[in-house]
């Protein structure tokens, strides 16, 4: 072990100047529980956006190809493309849907059989029915359960479906007479503003009152803009709509959000960071006969700036090293703890979500940049002090001893 090393250590365990040792330590209580809160609130907004990302990314279309048809050669070449998992006809368009005098404006998806199989983010959180249903009843549709709810519909009650369609007048509202085989709930907005109905059971001229194509199921959505490009480059004739242009501003907001929530928290972590410089000049002054006596034995500056420096790393690593390892587990059993100070206190955090509990996702590269900035601000405080204690006059030092 080096000199500098030892002396740094030993500077650490010593039971003198206890004042200066309690404020360093304090110091690190507030960087570690700096880097906890960090960690916690980081690993929730992971688990939101990842919710987001499956519950509205399973549902929503990934890429349609308008005016197609799987019957095409060309499309049927699309199965080569190993970033699509499956392909179906499909519809969507805009309309109302009525009843008891209740109306809600909603989303429309027309599928076939096919369809009915791909779409497993609603089929797997069916409350009612079966997805595939509305492919063997003629006029069967499927609600969200809240729109359900909404309009008091029950299972085999009649709805209108309103749809604007073009006519020899000019565009007129078509009643359409639906029966509910079944509802459907994901936990997000759609369950009370999309509805599903066999492509078989609207007008045969979809293109004038929605998208009529291919509906493609990529296997990473996110990787939608480089998907297409490589279809379109293929394809150029082709139109094509992707869920980036109907939801890529949500998830550029969640985005956004993270990054805020991020850097304000930063600004405690680095708080935490800088008061380790008060401890430290502490430490400085009441070490200045003994930087003294180290220099008048033959210390240099660096030796004296490597001691106070190892010591401040010493102290910044275990809190930061404290602060991920609790702050991870926290994160871990956020839900338990929440539901738990929810039973104690009589309250409800999620009182206005759709989430059941606080989801939390823990990603190793979100710890590493934590702890890498965390780190390198406890550095520089900790520079500070030991700069000034290598800069310091020994023959002043003596004097005040």
């Amino acid at each position: 072990m080096s000199t500098a090393r030892w002396i740094a250590l030993r500077y650490l365990r010593t039971r003198k100047r206890q004042f200066a040792a309690f404020i360093t330590w304090v110091s690190v209580a507030g960087l570690t529980l700096g880097v906890l809160v960090l960690t916690v609130v980081v690993s929730v907004m992971n688990g939101f956006d990842a919710e987001l990302k499956t519950r509205i990314l399973g549902t929503v279309l990934h890429l349609l190809l308008l005016g197609k048809s799987t019957a095409d050669e060309d499309v049927v070449r699309l199965a080569l493309e190993p970033a699509i998992l499956q392909k179906f006809n499909f519809f969507i368009g805009a309309g109302m849907v009525t009843r008891n005098g209740r109306v809600n404006p909603v989303s429309i998806y027309g599928i076939d059989a096919a369809g009915a199989v791909a779409l497993e983010q609603i089929a797997n959180n069916m409350t009612y029915g079966n997805l595939k249903d509305i492919t063997r009843h003629k006029r069967g549709i499927v609600l969200g359960s809240a729109l359900a709810a909404h309009l008091g519909l029950l299972p085999g009650d009649s709805v209108a479906l309103v749809i604007s369609e073009p006519s020899a007048i000019g565009v007129q509202p078509k009643i359409h007479r639906f029966e509910l085989v079944g509802t459907f709930e994901i936990g997000v907005e759609l369950d009370a503003s999309l509805v599903l109905v066999g492509i078989s059971s609207l007008s045969s001229n979809l293109d004038s009152i929605g998208s009529f194509g291919v509906r493609l199921m990529i296997a990473d959505p996110l990787d939608v803009d480089a998907v297409s490009a490589r279809i379109a480059a293929a394809n150029p004739e082709w139109e094509m709509q992707s869920w980036s242009d109907s939801y890529g501003e949500l998830f550029q907001a969640v985005r956004l959000e993270k990054a805020m929530m991020f850097l304000i928290l930063l600004m405690v972590v680095a708080v935490a960071a800088f008061n380790i410089v008060s401890g430290q000049m502490m430490v400085v002054n009441d070490k200045r006969s003994d930087i003294a006596i180290l220099r008048t034995m033959g210390a240099s500056a660096t030796m004296i700036l490597k001691i106070f420096l190892l010591q401040g790393v010493v102290v910044s690593t275990v809190g930061i090293t404290v602060g991920l390892l609790f702050g991870a587990i926290l994160a871990n059993y956020i839900g338990a703890v929440i539901a738990t100070l929810e039973g104690w206190f009589g309250f409800k955090v999620l009182d206005v979500y759709y989430f059941v509990e606080v989801p939390s996702v823990v990603r190793v590269n979100d710890l590493l940049i934590i702890a890498l900035i965390s780190w390198s601000l406890c550095l520089f405080s900790a520079w500070l002090p030991a700069h000034r204690a290598a800069l310091m006059n020994p023959i002043e030092g003596l004097h005040g001893a």
